[in-house]
């Protein structure tokens, strides 16, 4: 009842036909694929992963290899369309997988554009396909909340943790009122494929206040913050022979490219080295590794953590 209550408050603070809370982002699109392969049938739902001549299709793109959201799909009994390239999938692409055993496309938001998106909902729902769309780390901006659903996607997947920065095993399910309800029967309580992505009262009640919170600030506010972190970073690394460090923005190769990040370019064999070493120091610092060096997202830095950071990158990379 209280998973109940906390997702029709959501639906209202948001906007959205329905919410619904699920143990993590994964889970919210294993239980979005269930959903699309029962609706609210009571008899399909206790048959998962059996599925008897319904349609059990999922086109998913190929240049996407999250193997956990594969096993997911096929767990439930979905069976996976891959379409695309290794690099690169079209619009055409998706909607081109779709055939009379699609129970819906996949589209993952942010290596697959919003445009992309827009395209692949007007070419699914024109045959009648829903489409599930995995927004995991695509918080902020928040117009992310409201947009995707208004562009028509029929279940959208966000992570309660990364940028709402609530509990880090929640995940937050909007979307289609009759798609959400079916989400909610295919998870615990019930006796379904998901009894098991049990969520407590503590984070049901963790992440309701993590979106209040989400909803009341500003994303001019955090790209400043994020800003400002990313800068000190870079500062305390001048001088420091060997490397070049700058602030990476917005449309310069970083996913999501909301948040402003510290770009360290340096040899590939001594990113590799940096990774390690401050993976294994106190405190455990993880960064990304990327192309040219590595990458320091300050996302979910808390104020001063930054110069921790600074502190232990430029001790490592002087002692290299």
């Amino acid at each position: 009842d209280l998973n109940v209550k906390a997702g029709q408050y959501l639906a209202r603070r948001i906007g959205a036909e329905a919410a619904f809370i699920s143990c993590g982002a994964a889970s919210g699109v294993q239980l979005s694929a269930a959903a699309c392969l029962t609706g609210t049938d009571p008899g399909r739902v206790r048959n998962l992963p059996r599925i008897e001549g319904g349609k059990n299709e999922f086109v998913i793109s190929l240049v996407d290899a999250h193997t956990y959201i594969h096993q997911g799909i096929e767990v439930c009994g979905g069976k996976l369309i891959r379409v695309g390239s290794e690099t690169e999938v079209s619009s055409d692409d998706l909607v081109g997988g779709i055939t009379e055993k699609t129970a819906a496309v996949v589209h993952f938001l942010g290596k697959q554009s919003k445009e992309q998106l827009r395209e692949v909902i007007a070419g699914a729902s024109a045959r009648g396909v829903p489409v599930m769309v995995d927004a995991a780390a695509q918080l902020p901006p928040r117009t992310n909340l409201t947009e995707i659903t208004g562009m028509g996607a029929s279940l959208i997947v966000f992570s309660g943790g990364k940028g709402l920065r609530g509990p880090q095993c929640t995940g937050l399910v909007l979307g289609k009122k009759d798609l959400v309800e079916a989400v909610r029967l295919n998870a615990s309580p019930f006796s379904a494929i998901g009894r098991g992505m049990k969520v407590g009262k503590e984070e049901l009640l963790g992440l309701v206040a993590a979106v209040d919170r989400f909803l009341k600030g500003s994303d001019n506010e955090d790209r400043l913050t994020w800003e400002w972190q990313a800068g000190s970073i870079v500062k305390a690394l001048e001088g420091v022979d060997e490397v070049k460090a700058y602030v990476l923005r917005e449309g310069q190769d970083a996913s999501p490219d909301f948040a402003p990040r510290a770009y360290i370019e340096m040899d590939k064999d001594c990113a590799g080295k940096a990774i390690r070493a401050l993976r294994k120091g106190d405190p455990q610092i993880v960064v990304r590794r990327s192309r040219k060096g590595i990458l320091v997202d300050p996302m979910t830095l808390m104020p001063g953590e930054e110069e921790i950071v600074a502190r232990r990158l430029k001790e490592v990379l002087e002692n290299d």
